[in-house]
C-alpha cells in the first residue's frame, strides 16, 4: 500500500485534479473533507467521462408515454453529472468501498477481481491511512512474496 496518499478536497477543479494525477502518476485520488474525512474518489475512469459521448437512456414508447429500459436513465445521470463536472466533488464517486489496514492481500485480490476495481482506500479506526493498488499487489507477486495471508 502507498501509506498517506496524495487526496484532494471537493472544491479543487477538474483540471487540476488532472493535473495533480499526472503530476504524481497516480490514476485515482481520495477525495476528503476540510476534516480529513473520506467522502469519495476520483478516478481516471470518472475523468474520462468528461470528454466521451453522453448517449440518452433506452427507451420505449408505450400507451402515450415513454418507459425507461431499467437501469439507463440512472446510467445516464450518472454519466451526465461526471460530463459536466465542474469540481472533484461533482465528478467523485462518493460510494467508496475500502480496505481496513488490517486486511489481508489475498482479501483485497479478491476483491479487486470481483469488483472490477483498481485501487481501494485503506481505513484504519475510521481515518485514511493509505491506498492500495493493482500495482501494489503485482510488486508483491514480483517479489515471490504470497499474496494470500497467514494462518493464526
Amino acid at each position: 500500500m502507498t501509506p498517506d496518499p496524495i487526496t484532494v478536497t471537493p472544491d479543487v477543479s477538474v483540471t487540476d485534479v488532472a493535473k495533480i494525477m499526472v503530476e504524481n502518476n497516480v490514476g485515482g485520488l481520495p477525495v476528503v473533507s476540510e476534516d480529513g474525512e473520506l467522502i469519495g474518489i476520483v478516478t481516471e475512469s470518472d475523468l474520462i467521462v468528461q470528454d466521451s459521448d453522453v448517449k440518452f437512456p433506452s427507451y420505449v414508447s408505450f400507451l402515450s408515454g415513454y418507459v425507461f429500459v431499467p437501469g439507463s436513465l440512472h446510467r445516464f445521470e450518472e454519466k451526465f453529472r461526471k460530463a459536466v463536472a465542474q469540481t472533484a466533488g461533482d465528478v467523485m464517486t462518493g460510494h467508496v468501498i475500502t480496505l481496513e489496514a488490517s486486511e489481508t492481500a489475498e482479501h483485497a485480490a479478491t476483491l479487486m477481481s470481483r469488483k472490477k476495481m483498481k485501487r481501494f482506500p485503506v481505513m484504519k479506526d475510521g481515518a485514511l491511512v493509505g491506498i492500495l493498488t493493482m500495482a501494489d499487489i503485482v510488486r508483491l507477486i514480483s517479489r515471490d512474496i504470497p499474496v494470500e495471508g497467514t494462518e493464526e
